[in-house]
């Protein structure tokens, strides 16, 4: 694959090498013409049997509108020799997946740094009406200058351009452990307090080892994003403020109208639990 890659992207893109893959995508570190690191994604090929591929590319571009230090930003897309790919800004640093498997449980004023962060991206993306749709600790970089989440309008760009097989069965628009009810039953509109469920499932994880629900069987784990009332994080970790517990507790109610209605809202809200 990688001599592929660089095969197709010659004289555009140098490509280093492989760095990863997602459920979306396999990931490449690439230099572009000015020397800089930048991510090259190619898109997998089988879902380019549910996804059009220029749909996808019109609605990447969606994305390219975000300008946010807490935002990875889209540099480029398109297609070349059969691959649909997307170029981001390189961020260095490690997941927070990758940080949270060598550590279980993050610390208070560490977890509340990394959501200030996340939610004033949220905030500046929700204001220009993108939605992230995948909110996840693989799509979080914790950089030097803070966190960073990547691939924004990607999973709204493949739900956009995807058959009906494939918007129904929520694979590649989502991931079971961070998804919002709405948007496994799909039975309403996506709105910005979906990114907001999804986030506070994070934010549970970091703080208490271990996701809101999770369970061996991925169905049932969806099962219980719809029908069971998410733990108290008090129960799970004893020393968590009683006003932050609450307001990651706000976040993850069943329905949107109960949750915060905005991302500066429930950041004002973690920030004012923290200080107390």
């Amino acid at each position: 694959m990688l001599t592929l890659v660089r095969e197709a992207f010659a004289g555009r893109y140098e490509v280093e090498r492989e760095i990863g893959k997602g459920g979306n995508a396999r990931i490449f570190l690439a230099r572009g013409p000015d020397g800089q690191p930048v991510a090259l994604k190619i898109l997998h090929p089988e879902l380019l049997v549910s996804v059009a591929a220029d749909r996808f590319l019109r609605e990447i571009k969606l994305a390219s509108q975000l300008h946010h230090p807490h935002i990875a930003h889209l540099l480029d897309s398109g297609e070349r020799d059969w691959l649909v790919y997307y170029v981001m800004t390189f961020v260095e640093g490690a997941t927070l997946r990758e940080i949270m498997s060598q550590r279980s449980r993050l610390s208070v004023p560490d977890v509340l740094r990394i959501a200030d962060d996340l939610l004033d991206a949220l905030e500046h993306a929700h204001g220009k009406g993108i939605i992230h749709r995948d909110v996840k600790p693989e799509n979080v970089v914790i950089s030097p200058d803070g966190a960073v989440l990547l691939d924004f309008g990607i999973a709204r760009a493949v739900w956009a351009s995807g058959s009906d097989r494939l918007t129904r069965s929520g694979i590649a628009v989502g991931t079971s452990t961070y998804m919002s009810p709405e948007q496994i039953t799909a039975l309403q509109e996506i709105d910005l307090r979906s990114d907001l469920y999804s986030l506070a499932c994070v934010l549970f994880e970091a703080l208490a080892g271990r996701p809101p629900f999770e369970h061996r069987n991925e169905a049932v784990v969806l099962q219980m994003h719809l029908t069971q009332p998410a733990p108290d994080l008090r129960t799970l970790r004893p020393d968590i403020p009683a006003e932050l517990a609450a307001g990651i507790g706000r976040a993850l109610a069943k329905t949107p109208a109960e949750r915060w209605q905005t991302a500066a809202a429930m950041r004002d809200a973690l920030a004012a639990a923290m200080v107390g």
